[in-house]
């Protein structure tokens, strides 16, 4: 099977990014894709969230342990797309720059029969927002912000109170 995903980016309006990948390729796979395409820096921390559809957290699928003991994070390596992404319209979150807390919104858009020989881009428009490095000194205009945060506060300091309600339903 091949899953068709679509990133959006809350932090440059407008960034999307589409994507064909085997359902048997691992998150590390779609990881490294990622990267890759996006221009990033592949040492930096990164994790995929499985939410629901209101962009509820169910499972964490991170690039390492924090904490060897928790048994609630699976390795990017050990996981196959295709046991956690099964449906259309599943949504997840890539969280690319780990410190800052910005991720990228993702939802699997169509499902097909089929092998690829690799993973592929089929769009990518908008400007790419930046990965931070910890010593970076960016300010809200090079990561795209527009001023959000003037605008709304400390709201957009955790991921989690982003309010995904202002995206789409079919991205």
């Amino acid at each position: 099977m091949v899953l068709y995903i679509r990133l959006l980016s809350h932090d440059v309006e407008d960034f999307v990014m589409e994507v064909a990948v085997n359902s048997d390729a691992t998150f590390m796979d779609l990881h490294s894709f990622l990267q890759k395409e996006l221009g990033f820096d592949p040492s930096n921390m990164a994790s995929f969230v499985i939410t629901d559809s209101d962009w509820n957290r169910q499972k964490e699928i991170s690039l390492v342990k924090m904490n060897e003991d928790d048994d609630s994070v699976v390795l990017m390596e050990e996981a196959s797309l295709g046991d956690y992404l099964k449906n259309r319209k599943q949504r997840l979150m890539y969280v690319f720059d780990f410190f800052s807390e910005r991720a990228f919104f993702m939802e699997v858009f169509e499902i097909r029969e089929g092998v690829l020989k690799s993973p592929e881009l089929l769009k990518k428009e908008g400007k790419v927002p930046p990965q931070i490095a910890i010593d970076d000194n960016l300010t809200d205009d090079d990561l795209g912000l527009g001023g959000y945060e003037d605008e709304f506060g400390d709201e957009f300091d955790d991921i989690d109170a982003l309010d995904p309600d202002n995206f789409p339903d079919d991205f």
